[in-house]
């Protein structure tokens, strides 16, 4: 049996969390962008699971984290219109896939959100390691990331299984 196909509006909830992502895309492009004649010749290309870094490249290298960004992001957006072809833990069914399909997409505007502000956050922090600012990612990132994701993981999935009109 085929899914329904049906398009999906936006709430208000949802609408903020785009606009969030929106901003955090535009920090990620336009920090380097702000600050680029200012990064020295070498930056950290890598950070090691304590945050400090361990590895050194050329400054255009800057330009790695929010080129992937652009890129992930466009196509999770791109993505999201097509919630009939994600994958669901319970039958889709018309009854059910409104609920499903917008707690899908939802699912992947936070993701959005999440990927281009650390992704943001991480070139930041770079081009402050290198001007000698800062002394690296910190050591609270990796936990902070694994809690945050972990955490939708585990709404969304109890979302979308949750009875209509149920607690």
């Amino acid at each position: 049996m085929q899914r329904p196909g049906i398009k999906i509006q936006p709430e208000p909830i949802d609408r903020i969390i785009e606009v969030i992502g929106l901003i955090g895309l535009i920090l990620l492009i336009g920090i380097p962008l702000l600050f680029f004649s200012e990064i020295p010749d070498t930056i950290p290309r890598h950070f090691g699971v304590d945050g400090t870094p361990d590895r050194f490249a050329n400054k255009s290298q800057i330009w790695v984290l929010p080129i992937i960004g652009l890129v992930l992001y466009v196509g999770l957006l791109w993505t999201s219109k097509y919630p009939h072809l994600f994958n669901f833990p319970q039958k889709i069914t018309e009854q059910n896939a409104n609920k499903q399909y917008k707690q899908a997409v939802r699912g992947m505007r936070l993701i959005k959100v999440v990927l281009v502000w650390v992704l943001a956050y991480i070139t930041y922090s770079t081009i402050q390691t290198a001007q000698g600012n800062q002394n690296g990612l910190g050591n609270y990132l990796i936990p902070v990331l694994i809690i945050t994701v972990v955490g939708m993981l585990g709404y969304s999935l109890l979302q979308s299984t949750k009875k209509e009109g149920g607690k």
